[in-house]
């Protein structure tokens, strides 16, 4: 559909993790689906066959940490004996790996991928809620053994690991490895190209690449960013997915999904799965939802699972690389996410979807603290709010013309220095919230900042503002504006060039300080 041809295929081994990342459960874990809703090692195989037969070469396995399930030496030899199939990987948090290593490559493993947040061990341990590094390393140098290359996946949070960066990228100084960081910082290639300078290396990408890699010079491995929601690659996107519960989603970010556990159980023949499978590769849209209008969608609620979406009371939190808790993770959790991630949970209605990959569910009733019980307007007493530092992050792109852009990039727009000016008007913006917005508080802030990225190649600005204050309530809002006059200043300061410019994707990011920590999330596309 859309001209994708659809080659490569995840599977979801288990829900379970034995790890406790800060970005992806809470210290309790989280509540699990009964073993006989999981896929069984004969269904999974009876799959993989039916995908292979319609073009799928290529396998990988996740959860959850796929080498909790015992068999999963057997399942990676049956699925590298199916006909077809040319790829078989696994992504792992590493920490019971060397167990399975010389067995899961002599079954037919091909490639591995693995998650290692710090390179310090008490912060591994304060990530990950585990003592594991050693294990993890030890499982990074036999991987290095056993494959030719070795990819990493890095989440980077802010105020936790950001300043390693540099030091995952050192890595690749004499290892053949290649570290992914999950999204995208402008700060982080800043900081790579501030220790490097002219020895970064952009990389040619290809098609169906979810990486915008590079390299260092003379280094024998290199480093990329996985940039799924700032920069999406839908229209390459070869990808199909499988849960744990046996559900194929077709998009990571869409809602669409069709249980073939219940359709092999319920005793339907591989035609019969054949065709369900086909009519759901070809209702795949286009582009993420949250992107095919340049605007957040609405999505529709399927009949069969009323406990999908998530209440605004509660934190919009999930497992931001391997994408597979499920919404129950979730429940009164409030644990801190990355920082720079985008949201694919926003939605223009009251209620955020969660992105799963198999079906816990649970039910959490919403609430509106600018309505009051008989459902009229009113401002938010914060009298009895504690004073401290409160930090708010938003971040919005225009997208421009190609002589637009060229203008922007030679400083040669007749009003003057665009970028500047922009600036400037985002704080003066920031300032005015009180008197623009009707029940936001007046504010003294003590911080206003706005940056801009200019991508040159997709005439693209994408713009991020920073507002922070000591005080009793939040400045969402005046991030929020801070950005949106910075785009609208852009537009002004263009427009006689050309009309054609398009405000996008203006949405909060990050808020930290008050009662809760506010980040976006973002679903694998490792």
């Amino acid at each position: 559909m859309f001209m994708r041809e659809h080659t490569y295929l995840r599977i979801s081994l288990t829900e379970k993790c034995n790890f406790r990342c800060l970005y992806c459960m809470p210290a309790e874990g989280v509540p699990l689906k009964p073993k006989d809703k999981m896929l069984t090692n004969d269904e999974i195989l009876r799959l993989v066959k039916l995908f292979a037969a319609h073009g799928v070469d290529k396998v990988r396995l996740t959860g959850g940490e796929p080498t909790i399930r015992k068999d999963i030496v057997q399942i990676v030899e049956g699925i590298a004996s199916t006909r077809g199939i040319k790829d078989v990987g696994v992504t792992t948090n590493g920490l019971v790996l060397p167990r399975f290593l010389p067995d899961l490559k002599l079954a037919g493993l091909t490639k591995i991928n693995i998650s290692i947040d710090s390179l310090d061990k008490q912060k591994f341990a304060k990530m990950t809620r585990r003592d594991g590094f050693d294990k993890v390393w030890r499982a990074i140098e036999l991987a290095r053994e056993h494959f030719p290359k070795v990819k990493l996946n890095v989440v980077v949070m802010r105020n936790q690991n950001e300043n390693e960066v540099v030091d995952f990228v050192d890595l690749t100084q004499d290892r053949n490895l290649d570290v992914r960081f999950i999204e995208f910082m402008p700060d982080m290639l800043k900081m790579i190209v501030e220790r490097y300078g002219g020895k970064v290396i952009r990389l040619l990408d290809s098609p169906n690449d979810t990486t915008k890699a590079y390299k260092i010079e003379n280094f024998k491995g290199q480093f990329g960013f996985i940039t799924s929601m700032t920069d999406h690659f839908c229209n390459t996107c070869n990808r199909l997915r499988i849960t744990a519960d046996g559900n194929l989603k077709v998009c990571l970010h869409g809602n669409s999904e069709v249980s073939l556990r219940d359709r092999i159980r319920g005793g339907d023949s591989d035609e019969q799965l054949s065709e369900i499978i086909q009519k759901a590769v070809n209702n795949k849209k286009a582009r993420h939802a949250v992107f095919r209008y340049g605007r957040f969608e609405e999505h529709a609620q399927p009949p069969n699972d009323p406990n999908r979406r998530l209440s605004t009371e509660l934190p919009i939190t999930a497992c931001s690389y391997l994408g597979h808790l499920s919404s129950s993770s979730l429940q009164n959790s409030h644990f801190a996410l990355p920082s720079h991630f985008s949201t694919l949970l926003h939605s223009p209605s009251k209620n955020f979807l969660q992105t799963r990959a198999y079906s816990t569910s649970f039910t959490a009733n919403s609430a509106l603290t600018h309505v009051d019980s008989n459902g009229h307007a009113k401002q938010v007493d914060v009298s009895d709010k504690a004073i401290t530092t409160r930090t708010a992050i938003a971040r919005g792109t225009i997208v421009l013309t190609s002589e637009v852009s060229r203008r922007i990039t030679e400083n040669n727009i007749k009003k003057g220095d665009v970028l500047t000016v922009a600036k400037i008007a985002s704080i003066l913006g920031a300032k005015q919230v009180a008197n623009l917005i009707p029940l936001c508080h007046p504010i003294r802030l003590d911080f206003v900042d706005t940056v801009f990225e200019h991508d040159t190649d997709k005439a693209q600005l994408h713009v991020t503002s920073t507002a922070k204050c000591s005080g009793n309530t939040g400045v969402e809002m005046e991030a929020l504006t801070a950005c949106t006059v910075a785009l609208l200043t852009v537009y002004d300061m263009c427009k006689a060039v050309s009309q054609q410019m398009v405000l996008t994707n203006i949405q909060l990011v990050h808020k930290s300080g008050g009662k809760t920590t506010y980040n976006l999330d973002i679903d694998n596309q490792i």
